[in-house]
């Protein structure tokens, strides 16, 4: 008798009356005390007894007879209230400072009942997590909810929480979730450098049409390296509807006062997606046909012009690019060089 979990004998006890009795006050009664238990076993930290009630609780409502509509909209609503914030996250807390766990059949039974809201919680809580364990749960239970939710995911995405926003965003790229972008627009437009980062990331992940969409403008991101990730992905995927915002700053001022990294990557991109239509522009940038008189461009950009010929990868460009082999200027020489191993010359 001592190794008897005494909870559980109470709780069928609870569950058996509640099946049997047909009486409303009494159902009403056990339905109040079953709610009140589930706080206290949370605290308890007995996860194994919150699943059987949430368990017992569908059954119940298969099987008890003359059950009325309150008694069963309460008792639906038992997994709804565990994945509210408060009491999901005394949960979390909970499971993650307890010196011993319940089985690993008992804890994803508990969060297989976690209902939709529960995601942005599951979010917020994910980075403070020390337990491998029970971060693998909630991140398996979180991973569940926004493929069958989309509208949670949405809500996540929105929240007011940093931490909450960029998990999920992570978890958005991670599963690859094709309407998480709807939610991401916001997050590009205010989000803070880490975040639009991960947000780049996410839909170069996801590569859906909105995800595209959402690249282009990231083209004149404000931040350098967001710029540089967005340009990067689309060019190597060809996406021409980026081509006009890459061949406005190749062609304009805005590239004047970036790096050479920038410089670099637009300048591929642009190679990338102008194709062979591309090849005067760059060809005159490079100095090959400008005219005696015209000005010459900055060795950066020279560079820069080689490298996009290369990414043309036709007779040409090649030839253009042999032409230039020789340049006076090293980092020119080194550009063409490179680029005419890309083209094979």
């Amino acid at each position: 008798e001592y190794a008897q979990d005494l909870r559980l004998n109470v709780l069928g006890m609870l569950f058996d009356l509640l099946e049997l009795q047909t009486y409303a006050t009494v159902r009403s009664e056990l339905i109040s005390i079953l709610e009140n238990f589930i706080p206290y076993l949370l605290g308890a930290g007995d996860f194994r007894s919150v699943a059987y009630i949430l368990r017992e609780s569908k059954v119940i409502q298969q099987r008890a007879r003359e059950l009325i509509p309150e008694h069963r909209q309460t008792l639906e609503s038992l997994p709804g209230r565990l994945s509210q914030p408060d009491a999901l996250s005394q949960l979390l807390q909970s499971l993650d400072e307890a010196a011993g766990h319940p089985s690993e059949e008992e804890l994803s039974q508990l969060f297989t009942e976690l209902r939709a809201e529960a995601l942005a919680t599951l979010m917020g809580w994910l980075p403070k997590l020390t337990n491998e364990r029970v971060r693998e749960l909630v991140k398996n239970s979180a991973e569940r909810l926004a493929t069958a939710h989309a509208p949670a995911v949405l809500k996540a995405l929105g929240s007011d929480d940093p931490a909450v926003q960029l998990e999920m965003v992570r978890l958005a790229g991670r599963l690859k979730l094709p309407g998480a972008p709807d939610g991401m627009g916001p997050l590009l437009d205010g989000g803070d450098r880490e975040l639009k980062l991960v947000v780049v990331e996410a839909l170069t992940t996801i590569g859906s049409p909105n995800a595209m969409r959402l690249l282009e403008k990231a083209i004149d991101d404000a931040d350098r390296d967001v710029r540089i990730a967005a340009v990067k992905f689309l060019g190597q995927r060809g996406h021409r509807n980026a081509f006009p915002r890459v061949e406005s700053a190749v062609t304009g001022n805005k590239l004047k006062d970036a790096d050479l990294t920038e410089k670099m990557t637009f300048f591929e991109a642009y190679g990338a997606l102008a194709g062979s239509s591309g090849i005067p522009v760059l060809d005159k940038m490079l100095g090959g046909k400008g005219g005696l008189l015209s000005r010459k461009e900055d060795p950066e950009t020279r560079a820069c012009a080689a490298l996009a010929l290369g990414r043309i990868k036709s007779p040409e460009a090649r030839n253009i690019l042999q032409r230039a082999a020789q340049d006076k200027e090293p980092l020119v020489r080194n550009a063409v060089s490179r680029a005419l191993r890309e083209v094979g010359g």
